[in-house]
């Protein structure tokens, strides 16, 4: 006897479970409407058992057709968590359980296919045999095949720290170029991460998909934060935020404004070529102990900084911990005229040792247009401008509030300046 219920999801079986319902209620009363002596008809069973799967199916050879089973509320049950050496292709309406431990690995060097194309009347369900956090390991996958899609898929009570030294963990692994298209997806109640996505060379859409109820719902770095947008959710998790893992950026790169805020440990542009960072309305990043944004690199770029609110939804970006220094705060080098900060409460900046301590750091030939921002609780300033080499930066300024932060402006000595242009 199998120790789980399914969640109905599925429109087909969730019509058959109610007629079957309905044919329950109807027998009953043509039972009480009768005499003892009426024969009575068995009620038919149509539940179909589920189909189990162990590592030899799946070693098999061929692709791999996983159909809708007619009448199995479970359609198969994996035992294992074997390396798919196939395309593999799962029908909408198909439930499956992993059993503990049990999951998928996506890792072979011919990046083979995964289609997994549900409905929304019909999704695709997987599984754990147990309703428990981290019961089965989840999908791992390093396929870069460009077909790859996940569509109208739940994925629930998985999540493991993966064997093998690598330090992968959640219930949706990418890595090593991986290619996903993830489309009204549900990842739920997972332990660890709901999606951990990491890599350079990967790519990873996400659209009109939810995250909720894991510990936390997506770990990944700035470079694939494009698709974290306003199309999907993100909140109700143990850990309310989206982990940004410390990089460098090797694209143009725009901060949504989601449902729950971005925690970052730092970022900074790749040397490879000029990026912009854009930043929309009502953003809030949460910064880490120590931690930095940087806007330039040993390479002048002249990277594009864009972090424009508005006055009714203001970008925030504060410590994870609201203490004067907690995180070094943001640096711009770079004279790009598209460079500007408007509308942003910046909180719990500025370094506690050395200079310069600014919660924001601007060069001696750089360009940034800064208004209506409040420091709050920052360290010592809120901007700190370089002039040793001269005079030659261009600083657009008005609406610069001081919130428990003692001095608006300093060189990068550490020494106030009360006008930037005559220190």
């Amino acid at each position: 006897m199998l120790n789980y219920i399914i969640n109905k999801t599925n429109y087909e079986k969730i019509t058959n479970y109610i007629k079957t319902i309905i044919f329950l209620l109807a027998m009953g009363f043509a039972i009480s409407s009768c005499s003892s002596d009426d024969s009575i008809e068995p009620i038919p069973q149509n539940n179909v058992p589920p189909t189990l799967l162990d590592c030899d199916f799946f070693s098999a050879g061929g692709d791999i057709h996983l159909e809708n089973i007619p009448d199995a509320p479970v359609d198969y049950i994996i035992s294992c968590d074997p390396r798919i050496k196939a395309n593999l292709l799962i029908d909408a309406g198909v439930v499956i359980a992993f059993e503990k431990n049990a999951g998928l690995q996506f890792i072979e060097d011919e990046n083979y296919k995964i289609e997994m194309r549900g409905t929304s009347s019909n999704p695709i369900i997987l599984t754990g045999t147990e309703k428990n956090k981290g019961h089965w390991r989840g999908l791992l996958m390093t396929s870069d095949n460009p077909s790859n899609i996940m569509s109208h898929v739940t994925v629930e009570y998985a999540g493991q720290i993966r064997p093998g030294g690598w330090n992968y963990k959640g219930a949706v692994i990418g890595s090593w170029g991986a290619v996903m298209e993830l489309d009204s997806c549900t990842i739920q109640d997972c332990q660890e991460i709901g999606l951990h996505w990491v890599g350079y060379a990967s790519t990873l859409n996400i659209s009109n998909s939810t995250f909720t109820r894991n510990d936390l719902p997506i770990l990944t770095n700035p470079n694939f934060i494009n698709s974290i947008d306003e199309t999907s959710t993100y909140s109700g998790n143990v850990n309310d935020y989206i982990r940004l893992e410390h990089t460098d950026v090797n694209k143009d790169i725009t901060f949504h404004n989601i449902d729950v805020p971005f925690f970052s440990n730092g970022f900074k542009p790749s040397n490879s070529a000029k990026r912009r960072f854009t930043f929309k309305p009502g953003v809030t990043l949460i910064m880490d102990a120590g931690s930095e944004i940087r806007f330039n690199n040993a390479f002048s770029y002249q990277h594009e900084t864009i972090m424009v609110g508005t006055a009714d939804n203001r970008i925030t970006i504060k410590g994870k911990e609201a203490v004067p220094g907690y995180w070094k705060g943001i640096s711009i080098e770079s004279n790009s005229p598209l460079n500007e900060i408007r509308f942003l409460d910046i909180s719990d900046a500025g370094k506690t040792t050395g200079y310069p301590n600014g919660a924001i750091k601007l060069g001696h030939t750089d360009y940034l247009k800064i208004h209506d921002v409040n420091f709050i609780n920052c360290f010592e300033y809120g901007v700190s401008i370089n002039y040793y080499y001269g005079y030659n930066f261009f600083l657009e300024y008005s609406n610069l509030t001081l919130d428990n932060t003692p001095k608006l402006f300093s060189d990068w000595q550490g020494a106030e300046v009360i006008d930037p242009y005559n220190p």
